[in-house]
């Protein structure tokens, strides 16, 4: 069973995010800076929904990626610009490692004192096969003898 990891996630975040808008123009931070940060720059955060069993073999996961944009200067075209950018960059399928996620919904909404800051959330839910198998060595040969009595 392999879980995919919450910083394998937001590394695959912020790659992408730097893919499209590179440094230094844009800065991508963590929510652990709270002040002295550069505009104009994305905030990144992966938010576990949690997990569950589905079956013996099979357990269903997901996570919410918001991605807050604060600009240097207020204009809501550049804000919808940036909404269109990063649904053109998740697409319908969002790559973690080898793995292949489909991206459910993507939303946006305006946070902050005044409303004004962009934030949009991506939602992505998957199953996990947690199917244990056993890593012994496998017999090469048996032997079998049938008697009659």
């Amino acid at each position: 069973m392999v879980w995919i990891k919450l910083v394998e996630i937001k590394k695959a975040v912020n790659e992408l995010l730097k893919g499209r808008y590179p440094p230094p123009q844009y800065k991508i931070y963590g929510k652990e800076i709270q002040e002295g940060y550069t505009a104009p720059c994305f905030f990144t955060e992966i938010m576990d929904k949690g997990s569950r069993a589905e079956t013996k073999n099979f357990a269903k996961g997901g996570f919410t990626v918001k991605i807050t944009y604060f600009q240097a200067e207020k204009n809501e075209l550049d804000q919808l610009e940036k909404v269109d950018g990063i649904k053109k960059l998740f697409g319908l399928v969002f790559c973690v490692g080898d793995r292949k996620l489909t991206v459910g919904e993507i939303s946006h909404d305006y946070i902050g004192e005044y409303q004004d800051i962009l934030q949009v959330s991506i939602e992505i839910d998957f199953h996990e096969n947690t199917q244990i198998f056993d890593t012994g060595t496998m017999a090469g040969e048996i032997g079998v003898t049938i008697t009659q009595e």
